[in-house]
């Protein structure tokens, strides 16, 4: 791979894709109800923000000690 740096933006379109093409493979597959579904892509989608939250602080951390 090149070395180059991460952006962030190329970060956070790949998560939001990721997330997106998840529950949507999770509606399609899921033998659950549909409440409990909901309750279980709530529950992911709170992760996947906070994920997406931290990582963007590293990486404004990390980028900031390159500065």
């Amino acid at each position: 791979m090149a070395d180059r740096p991460v952006d962030l933006g190329d970060f956070l379109t790949g998560f939001i894709a990721g997330a997106v093409v998840g529950a949507a493979a999770a509606l399609i597959l899921s033998p659950g109800s549909g409440d409990d579904l909901r309750h279980l892509l709530r529950a992911s989608f709170r992760e996947a923000t906070n994920r997406a939250r931290d990582a963007a602080a590293d990486f404004t951390e990390k980028a900031g000690e390159r500065a």
